[in-house]
């Protein structure tokens, strides 16, 4: 989506990573109101305030709130971690993405829905652990017709560990240089295509089993799946060589896939959903075997997961 949409204040809503901007406002009360004191809800139950009651109107799914719980890929709770929930508002699929609530020592967090958003046609889940080596992961949510108004999550969301790459000094920031990740994995890019130089320097990524797609794949199956730190876009792209683990056959050509996270494009401008998978380019196995090396013109457009299969 783009920056315009990422950063619009509904309300407490916003799809940043800051806090909120400050909100200055004034409520009048009639003195002769017979209106009781508002409702706080309890701390262990966030939605006790809320009506359940869908809105006939919503021919979609009616969503008052939504739980879950972000862990480690060694199942250990992500203190502080934050849960962003994007969705699509029906009728007409305007992309809302909220203010991230904090998971607690649990690594569980709950999600209230203002009420003008609460006619869902589609959402996605995005789950963070600012400042932890752990990569970003999106998935999206599966709704079901008649489905509960407040949504448990089930599964947990996974960030899995990642590792500083080898990065070059940043030198000339336009000049682009070979940027190795844990397990050999090699980025080509500038330091001008990321936002910022200190993002560049923080790079870091590991590989990660495929079965840990399973949230995004949608039952697609892969050959070999990548995580990055931070997210983030690159401009001009990075051409991508990979370790062929997977001893694919010299020659194979394999199609590459980058999940997509906020603000996703592809090189050619067009948009990729929050925790779909999209095609960006074929690859090629050396002639050797060895390596996965992306064609002239395919180019990875963003930091989150990088996934590839044989055709």
């Amino acid at each position: 989506m783009g920056r315009a949409i990422a950063c619009v204040f509904l309300g407490l809503l916003s799809a940043c990573e800051g806090p909120p901007e400050p909100i200055d406002a004034a409520i009048d009360v009639d003195a002769g109101s017979d209106a009781g004191p508002p409702c706080v809800p309890p701390v262990d139950d966030p939605f006790a305030c809320e009506d359940r009651t869908p809105d006939p109107s919503c021919a979609a799914h009616w969503v008052v709130g939504v739980t879950g719980r972000i862990v480690t890929s060694a199942g250990e709770p992500v203190e502080n971690g934050r849960a962003q929930l994007c969705v699509r508002v029906a009728p007409d699929e305007t992309l809302v993405c909220l203010l991230p609530p904090r998971t607690d020592a649990n690594g569980e967090f709950a999600i209230v829905l203002p009420e003008e958003l609460r006619c869902v046609n589609r959402a996605a889940m995005r789950a963070i652990a600012p400042a932890r080596p752990l990569a970003t992961t999106y998935c999206p949510i599966d709704f079901v017709v008649g489905n509960e108004p407040i949504v448990d999550l089930g599964a947990a969301y996974v960030l899995h560990p990642v590792v500083a790459a080898t990065v070059p000094p940043v030198g000339d920031e336009i000049a682009q240089r070979d940027v190795t990740f844990a397990d050999g994995l090699v980025l080509t890019l500038a330091p001008v295509d990321l936002p910022s130089v200190a993002e560049y320097e923080g790079l870091s990524g590991a590989p990660v089993s495929v079965s840990a797609t399973e949230c995004f794949s949608r039952g697609s199956t892969f050959d070999g799946a990548y995580a990055f730190n931070p997210e983030a876009e690159v401009v001009a792209g990075a051409a991508v060589s990979i370790p062929n683990e997977a001893g694919l056959a010299p020659g194979a050509i394999v199609d590459l896939f980058v999940l997509g996270g906020l603000e996703t494009r592809l090189i050619d401008g067009s948009s990729v959903e929050e925790g779909v998978l999209a095609a960006f380019g074929p690859a090629t196995v050396t002639a050797d075997g060895a390596r996965i090396v992306s064609d002239a013109d395919t180019r990875l457009p963003y930091l989150s997961w990088l996934v590839w299969r044989a055709r």
